[in-house]
């Protein structure tokens, strides 16, 4: 990998972290800089502004979240196993690394956002919408499409509230109910 390259990894990195923690709108590339030890100049080299490093960071963050969802998932066969895996990396965001989604922080600040970055969390939402529709109707819940949405709206907002209240039981009592939840609608 040649230079450019790790400095760019390197700053995805330390601005996802910043902005899962702040926002798209707390985040300088004053901060990125700092923590990377550079003048906040040098990060225009890879990013002319800032909402080219605001795409870059839900393009990468999207990509790596399907990528690790189909590696979760590829050796399961039946769709409420693949369900537990998507919820489960949720739970790890929340517990493990302690941050919650990029894609909700910045769907909540979507009125504030150049259009093209939400429109970018938009694609990351629509995605998994499409693969939760087709979990349920692999189980064949009554109105899939409804309920893909309502779990993804579920649990990025349990990711919210749960870390808001430092009480990831929160994010569980939410990943109960929606387990709970397709038993019900397969019936």
């Amino acid at each position: 990998m040649n230079s450019k390259m790790d400095s760019q990894t390197q700053i995805l990195e330390i601005a996802e972290r910043r902005m899962r923690i702040s926002g798209y709108n707390a985040v300088s590339y004053r901060d990125i800089a700092g923590d990377l030890g550079i003048k906040s100049s040098s990060l225009h080299y890879h990013f002319p502004k800032k909402e080219d490093l605001g795409m870059a960071l839900v393009q990468r963050y999207s990509q790596l979240f399907q990528q690790r969802l189909e590696t979760q998932t590829k050796s399961l066969t039946h769709p409420k196993d693949k369900l537990a895996e998507f919820i489960d990396i949720y739970r790890h965001a929340l517990i493990k690394q302690k941050l919650v989604c990029l894609c909700a922080i910045l769907g909540a600040e979507a009125p504030g956002l150049p259009p093209m970055i939400t429109k970018e969390v938009n694609t990351f939402f629509e995605a998994n919408i499409a693969w939760l529709k087709d979990i349920y109707t692999d189980l064949k819940c009554k109105n899939a499409a409804t309920l893909a949405t309502s779990t993804l709206s579920l649990l990025e907002g349990a990711m919210i509230v749960s870390s808001v209240n430092k009480n990831n039981d929160i994010f569980e009592a939410a990943a109960e109910l929606i387990e709970q939840q397709f038993i019900i609608s397969s019936k």
